[in-house]
């Protein structure tokens, strides 16, 4: 299949399905959340397809939604200025990340570099997170002014309570040794490594009869989901529209517009007083 912004490319039981904007860190863009919508669905439907991996190009995994323009104007995608405009693609963000966790395959997150806010967000709905001993994890690194919380929903099942708040209130980010001792992470290996491991993994997943992974995969979701799973999701995506709507995110936004995405994020960072790294 061709696609514009990701990479489809089957062998045998196996797709890899590679998020494919490296000069933006694999920003997800709404073209590029399109996409991998129709990969899943497409994975889904080939009954030749046992088992999905995904990874990024270049030097990250996926650095989250893409802010990168320098400057934003009323009413464009990531201000939420367009109530209605905003709500629906935000639906449509929601639905294309939960085919990671509804594909009756399983999903194996091949994770390097920067894995950043909705980038852990795919990474971390899928079944098996391979990461790197080097890999930079977090729920986000933008100003928190900015960001309610879309991505807590699928934290809290996997680190716990006191990490998810860890994150949510202190912010920063996580190497791939530290997102395993914590459980984001199945398993992280030195990234020289890395591919080969997930390629064995795969090798070995697609030994088993489809219907077997399936009826594994569907008992598992479907029990997560009782336990409240697919509702965390849910109320996470609401709290966040609420939270683009608010007064907090209004004056966050004419930030952007008047000084760009670069300039806040600096001003941000410059007077930082806690950092993860050095205060453990």
């Amino acid at each position: 299949m061709d696609f514009e912004h990701l990479l489809y490319e089957t062998d045998g039981p196996r797709v890899t399905i590679t998020l494919n904007r490296p000069e933006k860190i694999n920003a997800l863009n709404e073209p590029l959340t399109r996409e991998f919508e129709t990969a899943m669905l497409a994975a889904e439907d080939d009954d030749m397809i046992k088992v999905v991996v995904l990874k990024g190009a270049g030097r990250g995994f996926c650095s989250g939604h893409d802010y990168s323009k320098e400057h934003f104007v009323p009413g464009e995608r990531e201000t939420g200025a367009a109530t209605e405009a905003h709500r629906i693609d935000f639906s449509k963000r929601l639905r294309a990340y939960m085919r990671v966790w509804e594909i009756p395959k399983p999903v194996i997150a091949q994770v390097h570099g920067p894995c950043i806010a909705a980038g852990t967000l795919l990474a971390g709905l899928a079944d098996i997170v391979v990461a790197a001993h080097d890999a930079k994890i977090g729920p986000v690194e933008a100003a928190p002014g900015m960001v309610q919380g879309l991505i807590w929903g699928s934290w809290l099942p996997l680190v716990g309570l006191r990490k998810t708040k860890d994150f949510a209130f202190l912010h920063g980010t996580m190497d791939g040794i530290e997102a395993a001792q914590c459980g984001w992470a199945t398993r992280s290996v030195p990234g020289s490594e890395l591919e080969n491991t997930v390629d064995r993994m795969a090798a070995e997943i697609a030994r088993v009869p489809l219907e077997i992974l399936m009826m594994k995969k569907r008992a598992i979701n479907r029990s997560a989901n009782q336990m409240g799973f697919r509702e965390m999701m849910e109320i996470n995506f609401e709290m966040s529209l609420a939270g683009h709507f608010s007064n907090t995110r209004e004056e966050w936004t004419a930030r952007l517009e008047r000084e760009g995405f670069k300039t806040v994020m600096q001003d941000w960072k410059a007077e930082t007083v806690w950092d993860r790294n050095r205060n453990r």
